[in-house]
């Protein structure tokens, strides 16, 4: 504690407690924790003589550059204790094992598997005939459309109409011309009436006046030209006097002619009625009403045409017939397949024709639409392979075809055969960097194994073919394979 003394008092002196430290720091560099803690004490509990109180601000800082001093001088201490003191003799800690990764487990099952020749390349086509609906009447306008592309119709069904009120009128006069020709001929099948008969003799008799009149006219005529005549050879009358008088002897008879005309028809009409009617005046009468009824059936005819109908069951497969068209000889309204039936053309390598055969099952998806699924089956092998694509055209039968329509391109997967194997799922399949793909077997220890696998087969419920790797008395890890590596202790859960 003495020999502090004199240096507190040099600090004193001086006034400054920030020369010191570099000094201390060559004594002590070599100190302990404990020393410096003593150190430390030391010079917090020296007896530090007072200055006069010179002034209030003078011992405020006084006080603050000891502090500081004090500080400064700890931390460096500290700081050289830890990097120039030998190291402590570390004790040993207690030896620790990595907590073993939680996984699941399956076992390799053994089952059925599916061989098959998978993405090849169709096209939707009909299935038959494609038959065409046209119209019979030409020049007449569509009026209403009452199917569309996609649905199904039968024989005989209406697909469209036609503006039929042009038709409608002319079937109208033929009605009528009908109901005349029907009155002829019931009223001379009926006979003549008496009163038919009275009445064409008071028709002849008015003929007859008729002539005696033109007669009596034309004598008359003829009296007044002969002394006109003698007349204008005298020079009492003018030459054109005469052509005038002789005029009226020429009209005068030209009305007798007409009237022994008119007089000789209601001789014979009366003649006729006395007689009754002929056989050949009924036969011609029922010829006319044979030709109005032909009449009325062409138009009938028409009427109906304007009714655009199925002419098969099937599917309509294509649809031009717009409201408002007006129809040709040559334009094609609809087209039907016919039964509704398609068929998908597959076009197979011909290394790949020996696996297939008819009968076998065919999956069928699209590239446009990933929530098609559709199933059918082989029909048929063309037995021609095309000379320059070395490729045979394999026919699946679609059946009906849903909502398939030909042209669509699609891809189908042909079941060729079925044979036992073994299968895991795929997630327990880990894929490598280089493409191959193991699986972690479970030891008896509870530790895992890394096995190379070769992978067959993509099989429905997200299951996977092991071709070789595996026994089926093998356990694989399912759940936490991606984390694991070869020797890993696993612990097994229950896969929940």
């Amino acid at each position: 504690m003495t020999q502090t003394a004199p240096e507190q008092d040099k600090i004193h002196s001086n006034g400054s407690a920030v020369s010191s430290p570099p000094e201390i720091e060559q004594d002590t560099v070599s100190l302990t924790i404990t020393e410096t803690e003593t150190l430390e004490t030391d010079i917090l509990e020296t007896d530090i003589p007072r200055p006069p109180l010179r002034s209030g601000i003078r011992g405020l800082f006084l006080g603050i550059g000891i502090g500081v001093a004090i500080a400064l001088f700890g931390n460096h201490i500290l700081s050289n204790q830890q990097t120039k003191t030998p190291p402590r003799k570390a004790t040993p800690a207690a030896s620790t094992t990595a907590p073993a990764q939680s996984v699941t487990v399956v076992k390799v099952e053994s089952g059925l598997i599916n061989r098959t020749l998978k993405a090849i390349d169709g096209t939707v086509a009909p299935l038959g005939d494609v038959v065409p609906v046209m119209s019979q009447a030409t020049g007449l306008q569509v009026k209403q459309v009452l199917v569309d592309e996609g649905m199904y119709v039968k024989a005989g069904q209406t697909m469209a109409l036609l503006n039929s009120d042009r038709i409608q009128s002319q079937l109208l006069q033929a009605n009528a011309a009908i109901t005349q020709a029907e009155a002829r001929l019931a009223q001379l099948k009926a006979g003549t009436r008496s009163e038919e008969i009275a009445q064409a003799e008071a028709t002849v008799s008015s003929a007859q006046a008729g002539v005696t009149e033109a007669k009596s006219d034309l004598d008359l005529a003829k009296k007044r030209v002969e002394s006109n005549q003698m007349l204008q050879v005298e020079g009492a009358i003018a030459r054109d006097r005469l052509d005038e008088v002789i005029n009226q002897e020429r009209s005068k008879r030209s009305d007798l002619e007409q009237a022994e005309s008119r007089l000789r028809e209601t001789q014979e009409r009366l003649k006729q009625l006395q007689a009754g009617p002929r056989p050949e005046e009924i036969t011609q009468a029922e010829a006319q009403l044979e030709q109005a009824k032909a009449q009325r059936q062409t138009i009938l005819v028409q009427l109906q045409d304007t009714k655009i109908v199925a002419p098969a069951s099937g599917k309509v497969a294509q649809r031009n017939a717009r409201v408002g068209d007006i129809t040709s000889a040559s334009g094609e309204l609809f087209k039907i397949i016919e039964n509704g039936r398609l068929e998908l053309l597959l076009k197979v390598p011909q290394i790949q024709l020996a696996q297939i055969r008819p009968g076998q099952d065919v999956k069928i998806t699209s590239d446009a639409d990933s929530q098609m699924r559709l199933s059918g089956t082989v029909r048929e092998i063309d037995p021609m392979l095309d000379e320059k694509t070395r490729q045979a055209t394999v026919k699946v039968d679609l059946g009906v075809g849903g909502y398939l329509q030909p042209g669509m391109f699609l891809k189908a997967e042909i079941t060729t055969g079925t044979n036992t194997g073994l299968t895991v799922p795929a997630k327990s399949i880990v894929t490598q960097a280089d493409g191959s793909a193991i699986v972690y077997v479970l030891q008896p220890d509870n530790t895992v194994k890394a096995l190379p696998v070769q992978v067959g087969e993509i099989l429905p419920g997200d299951r996977v073919e092991i071709k070789s790797g595996l026994s089926a008395s093998d356990s694989v890890i399912f759940k936490g394979a991606p984390f694991l590596k070869d020797g890993d202790k696993v612990q097994v859960m229950a896969d929940s």
